[in-house]
């Protein structure tokens, strides 16, 4: 498998990123090993190191490498995951809870993460709208989002998102038909904690990432938080 630098690909460590992660999977790079050098690769594809480090941390960020000091970057033992996928409206997708107000707490232009990059299909240099919301129930924060947008839809900081973002992006003309999730329950950190008001030394947390398309085109990518206790998620799949 090679590259293609013809305009209009995927950039080159989205690329690049596929086909290690594919010898990953076949088992041409098996589990305990080391991957080959940042030079020997850049030599294979004839990239820089920039690309080659870029699609490295794509491959740590999806728990498939991780870089050892002396060692080099070892294929890690593959995760058994349990991601939700459903075809829906998003009627169909509710958070419940009493007495709860959602609040935007901001809209910038910033570099997204490599996940959101690599799904986007775009360079991680390219800025992209970023919208941080927070749900609170008797004045105490119980939910974290962290929300981007795709470049191509026609929304900036200025917009008003104070009410349902999908029918924003809905009448800037990308409805979202498809939804892929992948919900993972972990202790709060000390970051989380201090984020949500917590005390409790073992209070767990539920991560939610959602990635929303519109007609196979990749729109929106969320990062959610939700205080596990007290509250309720409900996904109904039509």
């Amino acid at each position: 498998m090679k590259l293609s630098f013809q305009s209009g690909q995927k950039p080159l460590w989205s690329q690049l990123y596929d086909i290690l992660e594919s010898r990953i999977l076949n088992g041409e790079y098996k589990e305990g090993e080391v991957l080959p050098s940042e030079m020997s690769l850049m030599e294979e594809f004839g990239v820089s190191r920039v690309t080659v480090r870029q699609a490295m941390d794509k491959l740590i960020n999806a728990k498939l490498i991780s870089r050892k000091r002396g060692k080099g970057t070892i294929v890690l033992k593959r995760e058994n995951t349990v991601a939700t996928s459903f075809q829906s409206s998003f009627n169909g997708v509710k958070e419940t809870n009493n007495n709860n107000d959602r609040r935007v707490i901001g809209v910038e232009y910033t570099t997204p993460p490599i996940d959101v990059a690599y799904y986007f299909g775009i360079s991680v240099n390219v800025p992209v709208l970023k919208l941080t919301r927070q749900t609170y129930v008797d004045e105490k924060p119980v939910t974290h989002y962290e929300t981007y947008i795709n470049p191509i839809v026609p929304v900036d900081e200025k917009t008003d998102f104070s009410g349902s973002m999908y029918a924003k992006l809905e009448q800037a003309g990308y409805p979202i038909t498809h939804v892929k999730e992948k919900i993972t329950a972990t202790l709060m950190s000390t970051k989380q904690k201090e984020l949500f008001q917590i005390a409790k030394k073992n209070e767990a947390i539920m991560n939610r990432t959602r990635m929303g398309s519109s007609n196979d085109l990749p729109i929106e990518y969320t990062y959610s938080q939700y205080v596990a206790n007290g509250y309720e998620l409900v996904i109904d799949l039509k």
